[in-house]
């Protein structure tokens, strides 16, 4: 059960600040197939998220992906070393998103407020601790796990307009030949 010795810490690069209760994690990737922020996909780092460590019990939350289409962050979660589940992992309770995202940039705030477990997620996290009565599990699914914000204000790499790469290349060849002279002269 979770009690004084429950411990939280961020695996993989991931960091979790106690005091804050926030759990912080660099995107590995981002993608887009429209021109609107709807269909983000924001993918953390694989083998990054939370560590629970409750009495002999380690329970790892890790390979986030959120998507904004449906509102939900999936995860993997794994007890003692052993897979459990994989898939949704919390889901927006209720429609209150705040977005200052800019689709044309890739820049901006994602906020989902109200997370909850889903059916999935709270059956195998519960297990883990030997709760499997459906009393449990629907307080569990109730919580409010408060709200997730994907900030994608320094994610998007710079890349390069193709003059660039015409403009070094030309620099390339003007050594190159100064080079090929000096060895002739």
């Amino acid at each position: 059960m979770l009690g004084a010795s429950t411990t939280f810490s961020g695996i993989g690069g991931a960091t979790y600040d106690l005091a804050t209760r926030t759990l912080t994690e660099g995107l590995a990737s981002i993608s887009m197939t429209s021109g609107s922020g709807a269909d983000l996909i924001g993918v953390g780092a694989a083998g990054a998220g939370l560590s629970l460590g409750a009495g002999a019990n380690i329970i790892n939350i890790t390979d986030l992906v959120y998507t904004n289409n449906s509102k939900s962050l999936s995860a993997v979660l794994t007890v003692n070393g052993v897979q459990k589940y994989s898939g949704a992992f919390l889901t927006a309770g209720t429609a209150s998103v705040t977005e200052t995202f800019n689709a044309a940039t890739g820049k901006g705030l994602l906020t989902t407020g109200e997370l909850n477990l889903t059916d999935g997620a709270a059956t195998s996290l519960l297990g883990a601790f030997g709760f499997t009565s459906t009393f449990y599990k629907n307080i569990a699914m109730g919580t409010n796990f408060g709200n997730l914000t994907l900030d994608v204000t320094n994610s998007v790499a710079a890349v390069p307009e193709p003059s660039t790469y015409a403009l070094m290349g030309l620099g390339l060849v003007g050594i190159g030949f100064a080079a090929r002279r000096r060895r002739a002269a």
